[in-house]
């Protein structure tokens, strides 16, 4: 059951240095893929990056240590007149992804990339400037695995039928 992946899914910043294969890259952009988008469009394509010298360039922007730690970077993108809701299919794309990365025992965390410096950001990637990114999958094997979530974390008073 998928509940597991869900519970077991949790924000990764801290990674090992073992590798992450093509293997793995290509399942974890498969479910990226297969995520459902605006009138079914499929549009959403993905940078891999796995140089050092650029993890360390998109690290100075975005001032985190674990994007240039991390054994690849994945960022989701989608040209700006091919989706009617490009910030939507991105996201769908991305937790698909992070599903994914969970399933295969490795660790990651949405990245989000402030709208202030998704044009530099674009620029290290050699983005066209007709295209979006919202933000990026550090993906590698967990330093450590934090705790999945449990029944605890679950409240059923955040329920609301019919009306509030």
């Amino acid at each position: 059951m998928i509940i597991k992946e869900i519970q077991n899914r949790r924000s990764v910043r801290s990674f090992k240095e073992n590798p992450v294969s093509e293997d793995q890259i290509l399942e974890i952009i498969k479910a990226g893929q297969f995520a459902p988008s605006a009138k079914g469009n499929h549009k959403i394509e993905f940078i891999v990056v796995k140089n050092q010298e650029t993890k360390n360039k998109i690290c100075d922007v975005l001032g985190q240590e674990f994007v240039k730690e991390a054994q690849v970077l994945i960022v989701p993108v989608v040209g700006k007149n091919n989706s009617v809701l490009p910030v939507q299919d991105l996201s769908v794309a991305s937790e698909n992804m992070l599903l994914q990365v969970d399933a295969l025992g490795l660790g990651s965390v949405w990245k989000n990339v402030r709208e202030e410096l998704r044009g530099e950001v674009g620029k290290i990637l050699n983005l066209p400037e007709d295209h979006l990114l919202i933000n990026m999958l550090p993906v590698g094997v967990p330093a450590e695995k934090p705790s999945p979530h449990t029944e605890i974390d679950f409240s059923k008073e955040k329920i609301h039928f019919e009306k509030w």
